[in-house]
């Protein structure tokens, strides 16, 4: 009866987990807290002593309690007693997603409580589901203070108006339960799901009345909201002063787009479901700083080593600072940065990129096994936008792409010849298809995938 009123009140079950969780372990909740506001006071050394202590900490836990730490350490010959500064841990190898998939039992301590763990799954941007546990004394909670830390360096104040769609989905499809009310943060919680070509205007009607002061958004559905402003002349929120994405690649193309759209600045931060690696985006010029108090990050090139020169592309590796029973130590994400030797001049210490593209799985191989980026993906359709809901690029074979098209009207020849002419500008290494489909899919929290990447790709080979 009390978690469903919870539920009612909060308006999913993902924040009834929030508020449980802060009431079970606050403890944990408020020494996050508490660190949080001594963050931005630290200085390089404070960090580099942080680390040192958290990565000790946990690296003596999972030896001595963590069965697959435990094996890992005795096979490569590290011993905890071996780490005396925090670079050493680049002696550990690395965790990926397929290590995590097949141990993930054996990835937490033999004798703990079932109450302090929760199992998880995640498919991210492979699409390839990954099991994994967090632990609850130090997740959604913890989690969550670290997200209002970021979104108040851009404005945001407790219980402001917020328009949230990040991966809410309720159990029907119906108009009453696209969206639900989140009283005590003052939030309208409104489904990523069931945005649609059918449906958006009936959104953008139910943001305008409720005139929330940001949106917090996965960035393709902020990107069908812009473009239906903009193509219908939409007027706009009157409070709106911001829009906070997350959770996918904004690519420059969109950002700029939802900006046009809405009026507004559009800003992101980084994070991941495994809640390793946390990473906020600059207010006010390109980049993200990585948040050293929540994870200690490494980025690497594809010859193994940490990334030194500025503008050098590397591989984010973090190892999460919360977490307790459940550590992942030297995560290899797979998702790919371009490293910066210039952090912002009161954050000395603290690791910066100037930009995050994604994925590896988010990147093409042309005909002759080079990997190129995506960036450019959009400028192919910029002739023909108008008839087109949205993309989706599949690559299966090297130097060839299928490009499906979810259309709002018939192309033309002339349509054809014009993105043809465009692949050829931007992409002259591939063959490319185009197919007509009715309807794209998004994954099961409402994401949408601009790429379908089936080639195995990896920096570090």
């Amino acid at each position: 009866m009390m978690m469903s009123l919870f539920h009612k009140i909060t308006g999913g079950a993902k924040y009834v987990e929030i508020f449980r969780d802060t009431l079970l372990f606050g403890k944990y909740y408020i020494k996050a807290r508490r660190l949080i506001g001594k963050l931005d006071q630290m200085s390089e050394n404070d960090i580099k002593n942080y680390h040192y202590a958290r990565l000790k900490n946990i690296i003596e836990y999972s030896y001595d309690n963590i069965p697959y730490y435990n094996e890992l350490f005795n096979k490569v010959g590290f011993k905890p007693a071996d780490f005396r500064k925090p670079e050493d841990i680049k002696h550990i190898p690395y965790l990926t997603r397929d290590i995590i998939s097949e141990n993930h039992e054996r990835l937490v301590p033999a004798k703990i409580h079932s109450k302090y763990l929760k199992r998880s799954v995640t498919g991210g941007s492979t699409g390839k589901p990954m099991v994994f546990y967090l632990d609850r004394r130090t997740s959604s909670h913890v989690d969550f203070a670290y997200q209002l830390y970021i979104w108040k360096r851009v404005g945001y104040k407790f219980r402001d108006k917020c328009v949230v769609m990040r991966g809410d989905t309720f159990d029907q499809a119906d108009g009453k339960d696209f969206w639900r009310m989140n009283h005590p943060m003052n939030w309208l919680i409104m489904s990523s799901l069931w945005i649609n070509k059918d449906t958006v205007s009936s959104y953008l009607e139910k943001i305008r009345i409720f005139d929330p002061k940001f949106l917090i958004i996965y960035p393709s559905n902020a990107y069908i909201l812009a473009r239906h402003v903009k193509e219908r002349n939409i007027p706009l929120c009157k409070s709106l002063k911001g829009v906070i994405c997350s959770s996918e690649t904004l690519y420059e193309w969109q950002k700029q787009y939802i900006e046009k759209g809405f009026n507004v600045p559009v800003y992101s931060y980084y994070g991941l479901s495994e809640k390793c690696c946390l990473a906020s985006g600059f207010t006010d010029s390109v980049g993200y700083e990585f948040i050293p108090t929540y994870c200690y990050t490494e980025i690497v090139n594809g010859e193994g080593n940490e990334c030194a020169s500025d503008g050098e592309l590397g591989n984010i590796v973090c190892t999460g600072l919360n977490s307790i029973a459940a550590p992942l130590i030297r995560y290899r994400t797979n998702d790919v940065a371009v490293f910066s030797t210039h952090p912002r001049v009161n954050h000395a210490g603290w690791k910066t990129v100037k930009e995050i593209r994604g994925r590896i799985s988010e990147f093409i191989v042309d005909k002759k096994g080079s990997i190129i980026t995506f960036t450019c993906s959009d400028e192919i359709f910029w002739q023909v936008i108008g008839k087109i809901n949205a993309y989706q690029y599949v690559q299966v074979t090297l130097g060839r792409l299928l490009i499906r098209l979810e259309i709002n009207q018939p192309l033309a020849d002339s349509d054809y010849d014009s993105m043809k002419r465009n692949v050829a500008a931007y992409y002259p290494e591939f063959e490319v298809e185009f197919t007509i489909v009715g309807n794209i899919p998004r994954t099961r929290i409402g994401k949408f995938r601009y790429l379908i990447q089936e080639l195995p790709i990896d920096l570090h080979t």
